[in-house]
C-alpha cells in the first residue's frame, strides 16, 4: 500500500509504502482463530483522566509505530509475493511470515498479547474488570497504562516511574 503524506497546504512531505495483507481473504476457522483484542471503553479513559486529576499527576501519550509487526503469530500464515517484490524464477513461491502483518485478522490481537505479556513480566497487574488497564504499585507510588490499540496512555504519581516505563517501552 501506497501513501503520500501531505502537510497543512497539500503539499508532499513523504511517501509511505506499507506491506499489506490482504486479510479480507481469510476464513475463519482455516486461515485464524480468534481475533479479538481489547479496546479500552470511552468510560474507563474518562476515569483515568478523572483519578490523573485528583491525584494530580501528568498522563503521557505514546502512539506504537508499526504496532502490528510487533505481534508474533502462532499459527503459519503464508501471504503472496507482494507485486514489484517477485522471485521471477520462482513465482509460484509464497512466504510464511514470522510476525504479523496489517491487515491480517489476527494482527490486533497477536500485538495485545505480546504487549501485556510484557508488561505482566515487568510486575504489572491487569486490571480485574478492564484488561486493557496496567497497573503497578512501588511503595507508595502508582503507574496506570491505558491501552487502546496502537496507543498507550500513561501515568504516575512518581515521574521516575514514567521514566522507567517508557526506557522499558
Amino acid at each position: 500500500m501506497f501513501k503520500n503524506k501531505l502537510d497543512e497546504q497539500g503539499v508532499i512531505v513523504r511517501n509511505k509504502a506499507r506491506l499489506v495483507a490482504k486479510g479480507y481473504n481469510q476464513e475463519k476457522g482455516i486461515d485464524y482463530g480468534e481475533t479479538y483484542a481489547p479496546v479500552a471503553r470511552l468510560e474507563v479513559i474518562r476515569l483515568l483522566l478523572a483519578y490523573a486529576c485528583m491525584n494530580g499527576f501528568k498522563l503521557y501519550q505514546m502512539d506504537v509505530k508499526s504496532v502490528f509487526l510487533n505481534g508474533y503469530i502462532d499459527e503459519e500464515v503464508y501471504v503472496c509475493q507482494p507485486p514489484g517484490f517477485e522471485d521471477h524464477k520462482h513465482l509460484d513461491y509464497v512466504f510464511k511470515l514470522k510476525k504479523a502483518l496489517y491487515g491480517l485478522k489476527q494482527a490486533p490481537r497477536q500485538w495485545y498479547e505480546r504487549l501485556s505479556n510484557f508488561l505482566l513480566s515487568h510486575t504489572y497487574e491487569r486490571g480485574k474488570t478492564d484488561k486493557t488497564l496496567f497497573i503497578k504499585k512501588a511503595f507508595n507510588d502508582i503507574i496506570l497504562v491505558q491501552v487502546y490499540i496502537d496507543d498507550i496512555i500513561s501515568g504516575s504519581t512518581n515521574q521516575n516511574l514514567c521514566e522507567q516505563f517508557v526506557a522499558a517501552m
